[in-house]
This record gives C-alpha cells, sequence and structure tokens, in this order.
C-alpha cells in the first residue's frame, strides 16, 4: 500500500505526462518517478531507519513532492511544516518528532542550524544534488499503519499536536476524494496556492494517484491565480476562505475567464454565507467544503475527505 509505489506505477502508465510544473519549468511522471527513487535511495542510507521521521520546511516549490515520494520510497515518515513558521517552533517539532533529517528551501536555509545528530539540506545547495546522484530503488511495500505524513495542527489550545497520517488514511483519503468531491484522471489539474505543508498539499495525493498535473504557485497572488486557471484544463484548488474572497474581490477576477476552473476546496476556517454568494455568482456552483456543494447545490451526505477534518 506504499502510497510511491502507486505513484510510480501512474509514472509507468503516463511517463510523459506533465507532474509538476512551477516557474515555467516542468517535470515529467517519468522526471518525477526517477528523481523520488533517486532521494529514497539517499534518505535510506541517511535516515535512521525504517520509518523515521524527516522534516520538510519549504516553501511552495517542485521539490516539495520529489521528497516526499523520496521519503515513502525509503519507507520513511515525513514531516511537512508551515515555511511562515519561526524558526523556534520548527526547532520544537524537530525535537518533538526526533528528526534527524530537515530540508529547507534556500529562503530559509538560515532559519534551522545542522548539529550533532541534525543534517539541513537546503534544496538550493551540492548536497541535494548529491543526494540525486545516488541509484534509483523500489519502494518497500508499507503496511497499511505504517506512518506516511505527520501534520501538526495550528496548536489554537496549547502546543500543536502532530496527527499521524498512515498510508491507509492517505488511500482512503484519495477514494473519498473520488466518491464525494470529483471524478479526476490524468486530464486533471490541481492548482497550489496555499501552502503544500497541509490542505493543499494532502490534496495533491488523489491526484497525483491519477496522473494529474501539478502546478506549483510560490504563494497566493490574484492574478497568477486567474493566469494559471486560464493556462491549464480542469483546474482545482485548494484555499483558506479568506483566499476566495480575496480572489472573487481581486481586479484580475473581473477580467478573468474560469471555463476551466472545475473545483475550489475551501476549508481551515468560516466561510460567511454572503462573501459564498458572491463567489458562486463569479465561479458558478464549482465550490465544495467539508461537506462538499455538488453542481445541483444539494450537500453529500457523507463528509469530505480526510485533509478537511485533519486539518483542524
Amino acid at each position: 500500500m506504499n502510497i510511491a509505489a502507486q505513484v510510480l506505477e501512474v509514472a509507468r502508465r503516463f511517463p510523459e505526462r506533465p507532474a509538476i510544473t512551477a516557474d515555467s519549468a516542468t517535470l515529467t511522471y517519468a522526471q518525477l518517478a526517477s528523481r523520488a527513487a533517486r532521494l529514497g535511495a539517499a534518505l535510506r542510507a541517511r535516515s535512521g531507519g525504517s520509518g523515521a521521521r524527516v522534516v520538510l520546511y519549504l516553501e511552495n516549490c517542485p521539490e516539495f513532492f520529489e521528497i516526499l515520494l523520496g521519503c515513502w520510497s525509503a519507507g520513511l515518515c515525513a514531516v511537512p511544516v508551515n515555511a511562515r513558521l519561526h524558526p523556534k517552533e520548527v526547532a520544537w517539532i524537530v525535537e518533538k518528532t526526533k528528526s534527524r533529517l530537515v530540508f529547507v528551501t534556500p529562503a530559509l536555509a538560515d532559519a534551522v542550524a545542522s548539529g550533532p545528530g541534525l543534517t539541513v539540506i537546503s534544496t538550493g545547495g551540492s548536497n541535494y544534488q548529491a543526494l540525486l546522484a545516488a541509484e534509483p530503488i523500489v519502494p518497500p511495500p508499507a503496511a497499511a499503519d505504517d506512518p506516511a505524513w505527520v501534520f501538526f495542527t495550528s496548536g489554537t489550545t496549547g502546543r500543536p499536536k502532530g496527527a499521524v497520517l498512515t498510508h491507509r488514511n492517505l488511500m482512503s483519503m484519495s477514494h473519498a476524494y473520488y466518491a464525494d468531491i470529483d471524478f479526476i484522471d490524468e486530464h486533471d489539474t490541481d492548482l497550489h496556492a496555499a501552502p503544500l505543508s497541509h490542505g493543499s498539499g494532502l490534496y495533491a495525493i488523489p491526484h497525483l494517484l491519477k496522473g494529474s498535473h501539478q502546478v506549483v504557485l510560490g504563494g497566493f497572488e490574484a492574478a497568477r491565480v486567474c493566469d494559471a486557471i486560464a493556462q491549464h484544463e480542469n483546474v482545482s484548488f485548494f484555499a483558506a476562505p479568506t483566499m476566495v474572497t480575496r480572489l472573487v474581490q481581486s481586479e484580475a477576477a473581473r477580467t478573468a475567464g474560469f471555463a476551466n476552473l472545475k473545483t475550489i476546496i475551501y476549508g481551515g476556517a468560516p466561510m460567511y454565507v454572503a462573501d459564498l454568494k458572491r463567489a458562486l455568482a463569479l465561479f458558478g456552483p464549482r465550490s465544495c467544503t467539508r461537506r462538499p456543494i455538488t453542481l445541483d447545490t444539494k450537500p453529500c451526505s457523507r463528509p469530505a475527505a480526510t485533509p478537511g477534518r485533519a486539518s483542524r
């Protein structure tokens, strides 16, 4: 049930399909699978054994996906961390999860220091490129209850809590997505303007398992979101309610076309009814919450996929 093995199977079926696009550069599924398998080999050699935690302290970037899949290819558990956290908060998570390896993007390279028992690798450095030179490995089988992702809560009532998501959790979440939210395939696009460390990254899993195209934006800018929707087919994306409201109120949205927009999934905070009505007026009936709204706007009888529940 290893999720990485499932994505490698997708790569065998659709090797030349676009997997990840960021800043006009695109990795195909064959390239993504190769890089993940090489990272997996390197991580297995230095991680501390099966099930060990690896922290991903990354801004939105294509490396997020290859490191995530590399962790699973090595039989490890990923710990994605919000790039906006204070370094002291990140240090607490590293200590709490007993992680020996932290990946950072270049802008965050000075926020976490290497030390005894802890290695910090920047995605923009030569050490990261060295990992990609390893011989690729085949992902090991994963038991259904093997940990895959430690999802830290916001900590509104105390210290953040690490919710452990297993490979079975992620697979069940994906099937719930197909059943409750959307039919998706290799012609779909998953747009990432919200942090990959949270809902946006979790909702990427069902898309990766179907061979969909992941389009990564560095952050939320209404004009860039509108441009991406215009450029790609069958676009879905996750957003906080404030992001949806900002998009609706933006100058870019007044002249943009939304024919390619398929689904907006929002969560993490309340959505005011007035804001939702304005969004529906602009986009049409394309939004879903933790209880999805279908095209006829009748709520489904079952709750939405696991990401909505895990993000509480």
